[in-house]
């Protein structure tokens, strides 16, 4: 676990992070946000990505909240 540098507190971690659009309504309605890693590789001409899913850390006692990705997936 990773403590708050701004307290000392250990963060919360595993929160997944999700996004609404605007004019949807219901349970249904969330869109998911993911982050495109470069990896240095080439594909027909186009620079191939890692598509991963950004998580976050949060503290109970400040409330800083830092994203993070999981190196191993």
């Amino acid at each position: 676990m990773k403590k708050c540098s701004e307290c000392n507190v250990e963060m919360i971690e595993g929160v997944e992070v999700s996004g609404q659009q605007h004019l949807e309504i219901g349970p249904e309605s969330q869109s998911t946000i993911y982050l495109n890693i470069p990896t240095g590789k080439k594909f027909l001409g186009f620079d191939r990505t890692t598509r991963v899913k950004p998580l976050a850390r949060i503290c109970p006692k400040c409330g800083k909240v830092e994203l993070y990705v999981n190196i191993e997936e």
